[in-house]
């Protein structure tokens, strides 16, 4: 369909564009999945416990940081897309912010690469703060794909959506879980080497971070969900 201003009472029409528009922000939410993926490999090369492949690392920050270009690029068309075509829609607003929220996840994300590039491949930390950050790594992937499965779902089922929300939130509260016990371990555990504490906390706090957006962005359009059953 062509992005061209649509008449804000032509019904028809619009809900063309806002089909349209869900299609676009699934496939922003397909990049965001996979540089998020693409990051959850760089962290195990990093922490991981071997010595890890410098090259590998660098490699993926740069696949991470193009990934996050690209996002950047088909997020702002979106937005394009959105003000041409979408002043009738109600839900306009939240559109706007779920999209403008999907670019800042991905910035997040390679901001998130650098302090992984910092720590440099097999740096040394205590194996159970590694597995933590890990699993917390797994839970923000996780809500990544649902948040994605749930993008589509507005357009081809509208009535798992709000389940899909539900999931999301119980994957938040999981990530909060393992932020709350793991900071403690992280100041205990690496006190004594503030070059790796820094970093590691920056890290944490971020996935956290990620998590929470994710989240919040998936409430917006289980609402948006709860007008088109």
């Amino acid at each position: 369909m062509a992005e061209e201003f649509i008449n804000p009472y032509d019904m028809s029409r619009l809900s063309v564009a806002e089909m349209n528009l869900l299609e676009k922000m699934s496939s922003d939410s397909r990049i965001l999945r996979a540089e998020i993926f693409e990051l959850r490999s760089m962290l195990r090369e990093v922490i991981g416990g071997s010595r890890g492949n410098p090259y590998a690392v660098k490699n993926m920050e740069e696949k991470i940081r193009k990934l996050k270009e690209d996002l950047q690029a088909e997020g702002f068309k979106t937005l394009e897309y959105l003000v041409r075509t979408g002043l009738g829609l109600s839900f306009k607003d939240i559109y706007a912010e779920i999209i403008t929220g999907i670019i800042t996840v991905g910035e997040s994300t390679a901001d998130l690469s650098l302090y992984l590039g910092i720590l440099g491949p097999g740096v040394t930390i205590p194996s159970d703060i590694a597995r933590s950050i890990e699993s917390l790594a797994e839970v923000v992937e996780e809500e990544a794909k649902k948040f994605e499965e749930l993008l589509t779902s507005l357009n081809i089922n509208p009535k798992a959506a709000p389940g899909n929300a539900a999931e999301i939130e119980k994957l938040e509260e999981q990530a909060d879980e393992i932020y709350r016990a793991l900071m403690p371990s992280i100041v205990k555990g690496l006190s004594k080497s503030p070059e790796t504490m820094l970093p590691i906390m920056e890290i944490v706090e971020r996935l956290e971070g990620i998590s929470d957006t994710i989240w919040r962005l998936s409430v917006y359009l289980k609402y948006v969900a709860m007008h088109r059953v």
